[in-house]
């Protein structure tokens, strides 16, 4: 305090030295060097409004669909011509012109080099619904011929804009009669003789008082027809027909009849096919001697979802069940239990094994404590396998022994399909030896690698191994709910994998139709079920598509209220496609059973008509109207829009000055010259 005061008193007496003109200047520039640094400190801002004239924006928007670019009367130097025309109107009014090409997705353009992309093509109109509702457009001018890929044209899009639409009309107007599917709902899968149905949408333009038929037919055998009166000039008619899956029908094909002078006539046909499952399957449990897997089994068969179950038994010197119809119908799979016995009658394996090979059936074996013997070993032989086994002191016979398994030994699972488990503490299973049994797939296996329950495809059978012996051997009680839970998961496994039918796959997927030009979209839709038919959602499913130009990846969404996955892919060149569905889980990729081929050309697009009466609808709905394109300029000179006034607020800010710097330099410079004229220093 005391430096203070003294410094205080200090400048005080040096102050009254100076002279009255010298004192005053000096502390107004140090009051004004204050009141910038405190400035500076606090950053005052300054604001203000004032009304502004925002000038008209003007929407061009450019169709391109496939069929844009086939009109002979209208080409495309003749369109850009005419889009430059109305820019050139609305720069010359001040106007501010917005340029848009839309297909697949709508595209800003900054200049006029448009260009026909194939990745764009048009497939909908629905792209422009929230362009036009979020814009602030004054108009706009639609270049359109009124007719996309997909069959919709531009009054499907929902909800009217809040500004007037020009509609200006592509190709020639002179007849325009057009029939076509528009689109085409139905099943991807059923079961055998599982009645379903089909829903075609079928769109006419131009055709009031025409008459049409429609017809659908299952394999070229006709199902159903039913004649189409057309009673307006805009006719949209939805039309339900029953189906019932075939498993020698899968193919189906939707044919309208082609009107006279009709256009589009390629949108008259569809073709598509529906993936047929057995339904009702016949499994027989082919008992050689009682033990104690019987009841087990015969539990669990009867839970097998769309099967028809018979028991045939040898007890007592004789067969109980329906012998007669086993041998006289095709079984969907045979279940060995305990089968062959010594107490069989001669003769009846051979017939068995005959039966088996001739109908390709397949087969699940399930040894008991009464086959382990020579000719139990010699069946497995005949169907492909082999088994560890050992022959007696003498050489002669061979006896199947148990595999020592160590306590609490794990399994390591191979068959990314099953869920891992662990394998029982007791000699509960045999093994197989690797040698000769290339061909079956493991479920499980030990940790020494040897298979211990296995499935495969042994030359045209199926096959199937549960190999559980005596089960009273090993003093275990099945209804325990861990032993009988691991048994009925390998024996659900085997037991579906033998049930699919032959080109079974997980994933249904199919394309909207099996014919396309190119750059047509090509619209996808599928399914992914489990081996009872159910499907089993997930986010997305991963498809490779195999083609001419290489493999592409297409990912489907999984749309929760259709039930189904969808997506859409671009053929980039012509030919035909496969496609290739990732399995879950690493399983690599497998083949679904779907392909679609495309035509490099489109003759029929050729002579497109102009699907007039659409764009009218469309302009009359917004307050435009519709003009042709040769016939736009007249319309333009009719038209005026006025300048928006909006209110913009300013701010500014003391420091957004660049040079305020120099402001203290200044006042120092001056005070520092000042005290140099006085002598101060």
């Amino acid at each position: 305090m005391l430096v203070a005061v003294a410094l205080l008193f200090a400048y005080r007496f040096w102050m009254s030295s100076l002279s009255q003109i010298y004192r005053g200047i000096i502390l107004t520039l140090r009051g004004l060097l204050l009141a910038v640094m405190l400035l500076l400190l606090f950053d005052p801002q300054i604001v203000w409004t004032h009304n502004i004239l925002r000038p008209p924006r003007i929407g061009v928007f450019l169709d391109n669909s496939l069929s844009m670019s086939h009109h002979p009367s209208a080409s495309a130097a003749t369109v850009f011509s005419q889009v430059t025309t109305v820019v050139d109107w609305a720069n010359k009014n001040g106007y501010e012109p917005v340029i848009m090409t839309f297909g697949e997705s709508v595209t800003p353009r900054e200049n006029l080099r448009f260009t026909y992309n194939p990745d764009e093509r048009l497939t909908s109109f629905n792209p422009l619904a929230e362009v036009w509702q979020k814009s602030d457009l004054a108009a706009g001018f639609l270049f359109s011929d009124g007719v996309a890929t997909s069959g919709r044209d531009p009054s499907a899009v929902a909800g009217a804009p809040g500004f007037p639409i020009f509609t200006v009309g592509v190709g020639d107007t002179t007849t325009g009669l057009d029939l076509s599917i528009a689109d085409l709902r139905y099943p991807l899968s059923l079961l055998d003789q599982q009645p379903g149905s089909i829903v075609v949408t079928v769109r006419a333009s131009n055709t009031n008082g025409r008459r049409s038929r429609l017809l659908i037919f299952q394999e070229d055998q006709l199902i159903y027809s039913e004649p189409i009166r057309i009673g307006s000039r805009d006719f949209v008619k939805d039309f339900e027909a029953p189906v019932v899956g075939r498993l020698d029908g899968p193919r189906f094909r939707v044919e309208l009849m082609v009107l006279p002078e009709e256009s589009n006539i390629d949108n008259n046909r569809r073709d598509f096919q529906i993936d047929v499952l057995p339904g009702q399957r016949q499994i027989t449990l082919l008992t050689g001697a009682l033990s104690p897997n019987s009841a087990l089994l015969g539990s669990w068969l009867e839970e097998t979802m769309h099967a028809r179950v018979d028991r045939l038994t040898y007890l007592r010197g004789r067969w109980r069940g329906d012998d007669a119809r086993f041998w006289s119908s095709r079984q969907h799979l045979v279940v060995l239990d305990n089968y062959p016995t010594s107490r069989l009658p001669e003769g009846h394996v051979e017939r068995l094994l005959a039966k088996l090979q001739r109908e390709r059936t397949p087969i699940l074996v399930v040894v008991g404590p009464d086959n382990a013997n020579r000719q139990f070993v010699r069946l497995m032989r005949s169907l492909g396998v082999r088994i560890r086994s050992a022959m007696d002191s003498l050489g002669v016979s061979h006896q199947l022994r148990p595999a020592a398994q160590r306590v609490g030994s794990g399994a390591r699972r191979l068959n990314p399909e099953r869920p891992g488990t662990k394998l029982p503490p007791v000699p509960l299973v045999h093994l197989l030896l690797d040698q000769g049994n290339r061909s079956l797939t493991a479920i499980l296996e030990d940790d020494d690698g040897n298979r211990v329950i296995s499935y495969g495809q042994v030359g045209s059978t199926k096959l199937g191994l549960l190999l559980v012996p005596n089960l009273s051997a090993t003093h275990l009680k099945l209804s325990h709910a861990s032993m009988g839970g691991y048994l009925e998961g390998i024996w659900k496994a085997i037991v579906e994998w033998s049930l699919e039918p032959e080109g079974f796959s997980q994933y249904v997927v199919q394309p909207d139709r099996r014919q396309y030009h190119l750059g047509e979209k090509v619209l996808l839709r599928g399914i992914v079920r489990d081996r009872a038919g159910i499907k089993t959602p997930q986010p997305f499913l991963t498809l490779e598509i195999d083609g001419p130009g290489g493999a592409a990846t297409v990912a489907l969404n999984y749309d929760f209220e259709d039930g189904e996955y969808k997506g859409d892919f671009w053929p980039a060149e012509s030919g035909t496609y496969r496609l290739l569905a990732d399995q879950p889980e690493g399983r690599g990729s497998a083949t679904v059973r779907s392909t679609f081929h495309v035509q490099a050309g489109r003759v029929e697009l050729e002579t497109l008509i102009q699907n007039r009466y659409a764009l009218e609808r469309l302009a009359q709905a917004t307050g435009g109207h519709y003009v042709h394109l040769q016939a736009l300029e007249g319309t333009l000179s009719q038209l005026d829009f006025s300048a928006k006034a909006t209110t913009r607020a300013v701010h500014y800010s003391i420091w957004q000055f660049s040079y305020l710097w120099v402001v203290p330099v200044i006042l120092l410079g001056l005070e520092w010259i000042l005290r140099r004229v006085a002598g101060l220093i």
